[in-house]
């Protein structure tokens, strides 16, 4: 088996766009955390799929309300991805947000984001030191904007322009 070190030189050697996948608890507090394990999983049914880890404070949060809101961050948040990285009890304080009215109320953090993805729980599975979710997408959107991306513990924004889109 290969050593803990070595394993995440091999995995940071692939640079990611980094979300924050919120949600809100029974009591209507808004929970949340960053996460670099994303997959856009199928076009026909729609889903995603996310990857969280066991010790995350939010986890137990999603696998008890199967809703949950995958926000894209754009260039610039990355202070608000180290936030939502950390353990902090007041993550989301002085950070505006719209609730999801498909996602169960999710939080949406229009304010910082490229896309976002409303979904609920298809499948869940327990692998490693992590939990996968699997989410239908119901609802969502992209707008203008630069990604943040995440490459060998350094924050950047995406280098290249959007492209120009393609003729059929």
């Amino acid at each position: 088996m290969v050593e803990r070190g070595l394993y995440r030189a091999i995995a940071s050697a692939f640079p990611t766009g980094v979300t924050i996948v919120t949600t809100i608890d029974a009591e209507g507090q808004p929970r949340g955390l960053t996460s670099q394990a994303f997959i856009a999983l199928s076009t026909d049914p729609p889903l995603m799929l996310v990857s969280v880890d066991r010790t995350s404070r939010t986890l137990a949060v999603l696998q008890e309300t199967h809703a949950f809101v995958i926000n894209f961050l754009g260039a610039g948040a990355e202070k608000l991805s180290t936030r939502f990285a950390s353990k902090a009890d007041d993550k989301f304080k002085d950070v505006p947000w719209v609730p999801s009215s498909l996602a169960s109320g999710a939080p949406i953090l229009r304010d910082h984001i490229v896309a976002f993805a409303e979904c609920t729980v298809l499948e869940v599975h327990e692998v490693g030191d992590h939990v996968m979710f699997i989410g239908r997408v119901i609802g969502g959107q992209s707008s203008d904007g630069v990604p943040l991306m995440y490459y060998r513990r350094t924050y950047a924004a995406w280098p290249a322009e959007s492209p120009a889109p393609k003729e059929l």
